[in-house]
């Protein structure tokens, strides 16, 4: 009896152990996205830099990216500048998201860059417009444990998948 006490007893704590290895490889790998923005309204030529940051310990998969401008979703850049009325005239740069892996980032600077705005009218125009946007991000890990980043959050939601809420696609 004893023996069958110290082997049941042995493989609870070999279970135990198993299941503290599997939760450290994940949080080794754990994203943390983070949606913001930097603005500049003097003579610096980057004026507005919407950015995403990987501020956990591993690559984050981006699956989705949804955007809207006072509620109403947005499928590209053009629609979001004429949407907030930005100044026909435009000096900007894009990075598309969507399929993309942001690496984290360890001792080195992996800002993503999702819009550069080199113009300060348009720059101010998206300042300007800072309350009515809305962006959301689905990401997963390696170990395909999914989160949602929200536009000016520090917090991320955990989802089951990503893309199984139907929204619209932001492509660019």
């Amino acid at each position: 009896m004893l023996a069958l006490a110290v082997s049941v007893f042995a493989l609870a704590l070999g279970a135990w152990q198993t299941r503290l290895m599997q939760s450290q490889a994940r949080a080794s790998v754990w994203p943390f996205l983070s949606i913001g923005y930097s603005y500049t309204s003097n003579v610096d030529p980057d004026s507005f830099i919407w950015q995403i940051d990987n501020n956990g310990v591993g690559p984050a998969r981006v699956q989705s990216v949804s955007l809207s401008v006072d509620g109403k979703p947005m499928r590209h850049w053009e629609e979001v500048l004429v949407a907030i009325d930005a100044p026909p005239r435009r000096n900007l740069a894009t990075t598309s998201l969507n399929g993309g892996v942001i690496p984290p980032s360890l001792n080195r600077e992996t800002t993503i860059a999702a819009i550069r705005v080199n113009d300060r009218e348009v720059a101010a125009h998206f300042k300007s417009s800072i309350a009515r946007f809305r962006m959301d991000i689905c990401y997963c890990s390696v170990y395909d444990e999914c989160w949602v980043a929200h536009w000016q959050q520090s917090r991320v939601d955990p989802v089951e998948r990503c893309g199984a809420d139907g929204s619209v696609q932001f492509d660019e």
